[in-house]
């Protein structure tokens, strides 16, 4: 018996403990938090070698990330579940093998791990990402790998790093940028621009009453990163069908004397009408400054006045 839906006519999802294939799988495994351009390289790898052998390809990953099993916390994430798995399909990928990482998972060595790979999966071929550690054994090497690889019936090869303009890509970096609000340098190693997505919810109503009404967004997915406080040029997509150009303001909105909840309120250009209960995505374009208490309404409105003539320049 197994289980799997299909995202796209691409890839399908594995959540079983078999691969019904007898064919043989190149594979590679990871968390993929981001999927980000070494992501993409290391699958690319995956997909090459798999074309020249007559295999599938498949990725290995997880539903919960490995640090909050071995750690007991939660951590902040730069994709949901949702939108990890729809990156991951449009790579083009036959599988992808999806598996509860657990205190179990966690004491296996890299030589049971990959038995459990083959036996399971039919995998015969393994990637790694240049600096990837998996199993109990921290110390163990990409030779060690290479050696119980050979052993067990299925070849290891490792990728390469990617380096876009000159910069390392890891999934912690862009966690590190996205906290200090440095949208555009995090796209630039994302090869894209960093979104949230979730529904409008009932605000304060303030910016309506100033001239800039605002949709003040609940996040989705709460362990989803917000990007650090301050006011960011956007693009927004409403109900997945409508674009526009716009702004964010994220923080406490001090020149309201508010209660320190973090408030995310996207202002949309040319745009009239009533959002609330609306879903909506928000992509990160570029941070205008950061957040600062004003003396009035009258200079916060002009302040937010010079932020749409900054974020129109920058969004053309």
């Amino acid at each position: 018996m197994y289980f799997c839906f299909v995202l796209s006519k691409a890839m399908q999802i594995l959540d079983n403990s078999r691969h019904l294939s007898s064919k043989g799988m190149v594979a590679t495994i990871g968390f993929f938090d981001g999927v980000h351009s070494g992501h993409k390289s290391l699958i690319a790898d995956v997909l090459k070698i798999a074309i020249q052998n007559g295999l599938t390809s498949g990725i290995i990953t997880f539903k919960n990330h490995p640090k909050t099993v071995l750690s007991g916390k939660a951590m902040q994430l730069i994709t949901s579940t949702k939108e990890r798995l729809r990156r991951l399909a449009a790579t083009g990928t036959d599988y992808c093998i999806l598996l509860d990482f657990t205190p179990q998972m966690a004491q296996m060595s890299a030589h049971d791990f990959i038995a459990f790979l083959h036996d399971n999966y039919n995998i015969r071929h393994l990637v790694v990402g240049y600096d990837h550690r998996f199993g109990h054994n921290i110390n163990e090497t990409y030779d060690d790998y290479c050696r119980y690889g050979k052993e067990l019936g299925v070849t290891i090869s490792r990728s390469g790093a990617c380096m876009p303009e000159g910069h390392k890509v890891s999934s912690s970096i862009i966690r590190r940028l996205l906290g200090e609000g440095r949208v555009h340098d995090a796209a630039l190693l994302l090869s894209y621009d960093y979104e949230i997505e979730g529904h409008v919810v009932a605000g304060h109503q303030l910016g309506r009453r100033i001239g800039f009404p605002t949709a003040n967004i609940s996040c989705d997915f709460p362990e989803k990163i917000i990007p650090a406080n301050g006011v960011y040029a956007v693009r927004i997509i409403v109900n997945r069908k409508y674009h526009y150009n716009g702004m964010v303001n994220i923080g406490n909105r001090p020149t309201v004397h508010s209660d320190g909840e973090i408030c995310i309120e996207a202002h949309l250009f040319d745009f009239s009408g009533n959002l609330y209960e609306q879903y909506i995505e928000i992509q990160f374009i570029a941070r205008l400054r950061s957040e600062k208490k004003m003396n009035g309404l009258k200079e916060l409105t002009d302040q937010l006045q010079k932020d749409k003539e900054h974020a129109m320049n920058i969004l053309l």
